[in-house]
């Protein structure tokens, strides 16, 4: 297969996971929000919080001297000066589909052709801002279309190099999230007076689509707990331990020579990934150990994606194009 078709294949499945990732995210800080009326303080924490794990607090308040929500929902949902904002992945997820139409279902690029197109209309006829009914149902349009591309690929794929270029993209991507979710969820901690282990995880259990399964199994909600779940669950399908094995056993069909140099040299970055991972106990540790070794772990999966890309030449295209 052609590098420049791994790289889109790649990319798109990469795209497609921070696009539905993000627009859940601000579904639930939307209605977060709404429950929260009056308590203006908390709810603007949780979306500083957004701003993290979406895009880049640093570039948002280069332009915007303090936190304000329109302004917010509109950098994240539709800024050209965001790579990150809605507007900019569905456009790259159209873009690489475009190119890889040979290697994917006519019906997978037909929908994120229609869909891209939906999307511009809807930004050209739309008011701003944005009244909050419009935005969840926009929101709500994004993740439908994003699940539907899910099931497309997993019940009309072969089995093939293009399906595992793309579930690599995909586990990493998810794994990235979430880590970096936890991350941001923990530096908050640091500015509260409360003990962080009394902490209500409930937040971060909505962000991270884990509510339902997590009671399902646990009585507390508590932060610690959570945390517990969302890294080392292997029942959860999002969960950092899940991510790892598909992400580990789709590497391991792209590359069937395992005794070739690269296939080690990623292996063992993998293997050592998931064995910290399985090794952290936060029930024991402080609140700056948890963060380190989250840092840490975090800096692990970023450089695993950087050698990935860099073997098999995917490159991250501009997303201002």
């Amino acid at each position: 297969m052609l590098s420049r078709v791994a790289d889109a294949l790649y990319w798109m499945a990469r795209y497609s996971e921070r696009t539905e990732t993000n627009a859940h995210i601000l579904q639930v800080q939307l209605l977060n929000m709404l429950e929260q009326s009056g308590n203006e303080h908390e709810y603007l924490d949780h979306w500083e919080a957004i701003l993290d794990i979406c895009a880049s607090k640093e570039e948002f308040m280069s332009s915007y001297e303090v936190i304000r929500v329109n302004p917010l929902i509109e950098y994240l949902l539709f800024s050209e000066n965001n790579s990150n904002a809605l507007h900019a992945t569905l456009r790259a997820i159209r873009e690489n589909a475009r190119i890889t139409r040979d290697s994917i279902p006519i019906e997978l690029w037909e929908l994120h052709n229609a869909f891209y197109l939906y999307m511009q209309q809807e930004i050209m006829v739309r008011e701003r801002p944005f009244p909050l009914i419009s935005l969840h149902y926009f929101l709500h349009n994004v993740r439908k279309t994003s699940l539907t591309v899910t099931g497309l690929i997993e019940d009309s794929m072969e089995r093939d190099l293009p399906f595992y270029f793309m579930q690599v993209g995909k586990w990493l991507e998810r794994a990235e999230k979430m880590m970096r979710m936890m991350l941001i969820m923990l530096e908050q901690q640091k500015k509260m007076t409360s003990k962080w282990t009394d902490v209500d995880g409930t937040f971060l259990l909505d962000l991270s689509k884990a509510t339902e399964s997590f009671h399902r199994k646990y009585p507390q909600p508590k932060l610690m707990y959570v945390m517990q779940y969302i890294l080392q669950d292997e029942h959860f399908p999002r969960s950092i331990m899940v991510c790892l094995k598909k992400l580990e056993e789709a590497f391991i069909h792209i590359e069937k020579n395992q005794v070739a140099a690269r296939f080690l040299a990623l292996n063992t970055s993998l293997k050592a990934l998931l064995t910290a991972i399985h090794d952290i106990d936060i029930s024991s540790s402080s609140l700056e150990e948890v963060i380190f070794l989250m840092e840490e772990r975090l800096c692990q999966c970023i450089d695993f994606g950087h050698a990935f890309s860099t073997i098999y030449h995917l490159y991250e295209p501009s997303l201002q194009a």
